[in-house]
């Protein structure tokens, strides 16, 4: 972890966060505060048609505003060619924002469109870190799933279809202006997709926790993101879906989501992007599958701090630092299954030493996420991690 004391520390939070059950209702009044009244409103077609509660929202804001031009995204990993016809929807509306409803591509889809609006190169233009010139319209983001984070992050990210890489167009200026958390949007969620966002925001919160770039101040989030994480995802493997349950997950994965662009990304977030991009994973499962053989590869190694972690969710505190951080490497590996999620690859269609291979070669393309690991993982270590969950 970095020392303030040592080095200058920089920390970024630049969202309004709006918390609570039904806050999504007085969203045109929030809008309208800040005189945004024609609107880009983006929701995943999916949870337009299964949650009742988001084609209210969608009716309330459409009676009480000026403009609401409406796009459904049915892509669940969308790629720049999908953000390049999807803008087309858009070029000739006078707009003030955008409003994004949905899971994490949806929110990326949007802070993309918002980009788009104001920048007319091809989207594949502005991949990468730095490259958007014109300041986007504002975003605002509604996420209906526990995990994504994008609601409080500067990324949006999108397959690269000819190059098959899955990198974000990312920028100072993707932040969005105003996030809520509404757990009526998370009503319609099946266990699978509490499950796949859960473990993407813990896989978040552990590798933000744990990276080098780590700070006092992004530790903060970090450990509160895991205790509301670790405690509520435990209640949904019992199929708790309680009001308290769902916001403390939304809470919990906003914080993960600060954490992570305060600090840095690590192997199991890295790994997760080709098994998305060849094999149709979704990220929060793709990263989750590795997260548990990384946090035991840490321990193995000596690395004690997951006991400052142990210490937030469970009571034996007489444990020496390594006692607790290897039990909790356990834990992480229980609470995933707990969820169902495939503990080997096989569980992904990953069958093949080429399939292992081709892991393997795409991963080092974010080496810098391998660097961010508090102790050394490098190739040859992603290709041990690979073939132990064969």
């Amino acid at each position: 972890m970095r020392n303030y004391i040592e080095e200058n520390i920089r920390f970024v939070m630049k969202t309004e966060l709006l918390a609570g059950d039904g806050i999504a209702e007085h969203l045109a009044a929030k809008l309208k505060q800040q005189s945004w009244k024609k609107i880009g409103l983006i929701i995943d077609k999916t949870l337009y048609e299964k949650n009742e509660y988001s084609k209210k929202i969608a009716d309330s804001l459409d009676s009480k505003l000026d403009r609401v031009v409406l796009y459904l995204n049915k892509m669940a990993e969308p790629t720049y060619d999908h953000l390049d016809k999807a803008k087309v929807e858009f070029d000739n509306c006078d707009l003030d924002c955008f409003v994004g409803l949905g899971g994490g591509s949806t929110l990326d889809l949007t802070k993309g469109l918002a980009t788009l609006k104001t920048n007319k190169e091809k989207a594949i233009t502005y991949r990468g870190s730095g490259k958007v010139t014109n300041i986007p319209l504002p975003v605002v983001a509604l996420p209906s799933t526990a995990g994504t984070g994008s609601e409080v992050t500067p990324y949006a990210v999108f397959i690269d279809t000819k190059e098959k890489w899955k990198f974000g167009i990312n920028s100072d200026y993707n932040y969005p202006k105003m996030a809520l958390y509404d757990p009526r949007f998370l009503d319609s969620c099946p266990k699978s997709v509490y499950a796949s966002a859960g473990m993407d925001a813990m896989t978040h919160t552990l590798e933000s926790f744990a990276a080098k770039n780590a700070t006092p101040l992004s530790q903060i989030f970090s450990m509160k993101a895991f205790k509301l994480l670790f405690e509520n995802l435990k209640k949904i493997s019992v199929d708790d879906r309680s009001t308290e349950t769902k916001l403390n997950l939304l809470i919990g994965s906003g914080c993960a989501g600060v954490a992570l662009m305060n600090s840095g990304a690590g192997p199991s977030g890295a790994l997760s992007y080709p098994l998305g991009v060849y094999f149709d994973v979704p990220h929060g499962l793709a990263g989750s599958v590795f997260l548990p053989a990384v946090i035991k590869y840490n321990v193995k190694n000596e690395y004690k701090e997951y006991a400052n972690l142990y210490d937030l969710v469970f009571d034996n505190k007489s444990l020496t630092s390594m006692e607790k951080s290897m039990i909790f490497a356990d834990e992480i590996e229980t609470l995933s299954g707990d969820l169902g999620i495939p503990t080997t690859l096989k569980g992904f269609g990953v069958k093949t030493d080429d399939d292992l291979n081709l892991i393997l070669d795409n991963s080092m393309q974010l080496q810098q996420a391998f660097e961010q690991n508090p102790v050394i993982f490098g190739k040859d270590e992603i290709e041990k991690t690979l073939y132990l969950l064969r």
